[in-house]
């Protein structure tokens, strides 16, 4: 292994690593400040972070996190939502695209099945990968992945339950819809997740995971990880977030602040549907006169660049609520160089705006 990643080993809360350290960590390497980098997080507390489509007035209850102390923000990459909680392992992957495939789906493709790999290895345990981006062992989720390209630079993260998660907290803090699980067998959040240390039925330890993890990156890349340190750019980065984003901004991104009131003779209509073997999309939208006012896709998404979906809401606005015009302005965003949209493709989006519409006219 000649090549040497930098390893960071980072104690944090998830909603502050979320926004502030790991985009300041991202924007370093995308500006090539600092090397490619691994960055193993722990957690301190309990707290929600979000991707950037799960709509946080239907997806979380805040009013619950709010009397619970438990912190909701959300992440400006297209990721699912994501409770952390002490025992809850991230490992962020931040480093040139040249080393990864060159689609998200084929990242994931490479990457966990040979994690899982060293994890039976490891431990004993039959994980194996389902698609798009989970690991499961006897169909319930121990670990699972997510990322974007963000121009030159690959940034991902594979997260790990190693020890039970407090569903008893957990479970009121969110709103999730039955399809979630409509193609699984368990039908709760509960039932849907394992950890290692429930699995093996002893406790397991911060320095397992890390050895896991350390030795399956350092297989599936060729590299060596090297512990490092945040460079003083990195840590500038990091106070200029959080003089940037406020909760209020990062939560923004909502039905009720994105439509306001209904105007006259405007008709709503809202439809979701779970991507086989992906996550659940919402479709939800405004119509007037055959005419699509305005438009909102929330719910699990994985895209890239992480805006692409909001460039197909935008595309949508004036267009009449008709089959052919709205494939029209959906499939050239598809094809714009680089974009990538996983699990779905242009023809879901157009069948899912017109069960909307159609909602709307009921």
């Amino acid at each position: 292994m000649s090549q040497e990643w930098r390893l960071l080993d980072l104690y944090v809360d998830l909603n502050e690593n979320s926004v502030f350290l790991n985009p300041a960590i991202q924007r370093a390497r995308m500006e090539g400040q600092v090397p490619d980098t691994v960055t193993f997080c722990s957690m301190k507390k309990i707290g929600i972070s979000l991707g950037f489509y799960p709509d946080p007035e239907k997806d979380i209850n805040l009013n619950y996190c709010r009397a619970h102390d438990i912190g909701v923000t959300r992440r400006l990459q297209p990721y699912y939502v994501n409770v952390g909680y002490p025992g809850f392992f991230a490992a962020y992957i931040i480093v040139g695209k040249n080393f990864m495939p060159p689609t998200v789906s084929e990242i994931f493709k490479m990457i966990i099945p040979q994690m899982a790999e060293e994890f039976n290895r490891r431990w004993g345990i039959n994980t194996q990968y389902r698609p798009f981006n989970d690991m499961e062992v006897e169909g319930r989720k121990v670990s699972w992945m997510g990322g974007s390209f963000f121009g030159d630079v690959w940034s991902g993260a594979s997260v790990l339950l190693y020890k039970p998660s407090p569903i008893d907290k957990i479970n009121p803090a969110l709103n999730i819809p039955a399809e979630k699980f409509a193609d699984k067998q368990a039908k709760s959040a509960g039932e849907r997740a394992v950890s290692i240390e429930e699995l093996l039925g002893r406790p397991v330890t911060l320095e397992e995971v890390r050895e896991a993890y350390q030795r399956s990156l350092e297989k599936i890349f060729g590299v060596k990880l090297v512990l490092g340190r945040l460079s003083g750019k990195e840590i500038d980065y990091e106070q200029e977030n959080r003089m940037k984003y406020s909760p209020e901004i990062l939560l923004a991104r909502t039905e009720g602040k994105k439509f306001g009131p209904l105007g006259p003779g405007v008709k709503r209509g809202e439809t979701i549907w779970k991507v086989p073997r992906g996550g659940l999309i919402r479709a939800v939208v405004l119509v007037k006169e055959g005419t699509i006012q305005n438009l909102l896709f929330s719910g699990n998404l994985l895209c890239s660049p992480v805006t692409a979906l909001e460039e197909v809401e935008e595309s949508l606005r004036g267009v009449p609520a008709l089959e052919e015009q709205i494939k029209e302005k959906i499939k050239p965003v598809y094809e714009r160089p680089n974009y990538q949209f996983t699990g779905t493709t242009p023809e879901d989006l157009v069948r899912l705006v017109l069960e909307a519409v159609d909602k709307a006219s009921c």
